[in-house]
């Protein structure tokens, strides 16, 4: 654990680098959240407010968000901008972290499943302009493709939670035990799946695009945190947006015929094959399977993480019993 005098220098290091490369005075610096190495600040500085996003040296890529978003706003989007720093660059690197400074969006975000009409409606329609926009966006990597479907890919998750289920029980941890079990089942029950990723329609997206990622102002929303983006099958940001958004999923049921309208509002923007349709829920609960949280994250988990793990357990539960009947419903 870093002491406190570690800290503040940490800190304070910080602050130089943004004065030095943004002309930026800090007035005032507040830690927002801390998660998987990465922390989020609000900075009060002489030209306003900005967030400050400090990240692992390890982490890649850092700056391709900046370019994005900036090609975003440029098209008519509304997203949270970036500041470039005097050296033309999106971030700042020392020896020890690295960092970027975005706009401060003012207003409010809402919880998974509280979404009002208007948020889910709005929410297709920024969904399909931004895939249309983006499809001939280069330099955004691919995620989830062939390999990540496979049987195999499976088969190799199972034997790894079955050697962490056999710790759990050496070291009688009787609360981690069932959660491990109960995944190694979820994960059983996809290796069953078939899911062609040839046919699939991969196209360049948010990435991990949800309720979460929106500031709320008057009726109206401004998109953050692109640094998911990616080139996936588009039809895993489709369902992922509704269900964390629409309060009829709340209870971890997917409402069919919610979802086919919020499909049909999309696909009035970029198209959907049938396939893409009938493989949605497939993929769904294969990605909830593959990238779940590990039951022995869960105890350090941020409290703003709890209530989507939380909802991602229900949806798995749930769709165990009725994948199959909702990819049936989505295409009648």
């Amino acid at each position: 654990m870093n002491s406190y005098n570690e800290i503040i220098s940490a800190e304070s290091v910080m602050l130089y680098l943004i004065k030095d490369n943004f002309n930026l005075k800090v007035s005032d610096i507040e830690l927002l959240d801390k998660h998987f190495g990465t922390e989020l600040y609000l900075i009060n500085t002489n030209a306003g407010k900005y967030i400050v996003k400090v990240l692992p040296l390890y982490m890649e890529n850092v700056k391709n968000e900046g370019e994005l978003t900036e090609y975003l706003y440029n098209h008519g989007l509304k997203v949270a901008r970036f500041l470039k720093s005097k050296n033309d660059t999106y971030v700042v690197k020392n020896n020890e972290f690295q960092f970027t400074v975005q706009q401060f969006i003012e207003g409010d975000s809402l919880s998974v499943n509280t979404a009002p009409d208007w948020f889910i409606s709005k929410s297709a329609d920024f969904l399909g302009d931004t895939v249309l926009l983006l499809k001939d966006y280069e330099g955004l990597s691919l995620r989830f493709g062939k390999d990540f479907f496979s049987t195999k890919t499976v088969y190799r998750k199972i034997w790894q939670y079955k050697k962490e289920l056999v710790k759990a029980k050496k070291a009688k941890e009787i609360n981690i035990v069932p959660i491990w079990e109960e995944q190694i089942r979820h994960l059983k029950r996809i290796s069953k799946f078939r899911i062609d990723a040839e046919k699939l329609t991969y196209a360049n997206s948010h990435g991990d695009y949800h309720i979460g990622q929106a500031i709320i102002n008057n009726n109206d929303f401004t998109v953050v945190d692109w640094s998911s983006a990616c080139r996936l099958p588009i039809g895993l940001d489709v369902i992922t947006s509704y269900v964390f958004s629409s309060p009829s999923c709340a209870a971890g049921e997917i409402d069919a015929d919610g979802l086919k309208k919020y499909i049909s509002q999309f696909t009035e923007k970029f198209p959907l094959t049938e396939y893409d349709i009938r493989a949605m829920p497939y993929v769904l609960y294969f990605w909830h399977c593959m990238c779940n949280y590990r039951p022995d994250e869960l105890a350090d988990m941020p409290d703003s993480y709890k209530a989507i793990a939380k909802l991602i357990n229900n949806f798995s539960n749930w769709l165990y019993d009725n994948v199959e009947e909702l990819s049936k419903k989505l295409t009648e």
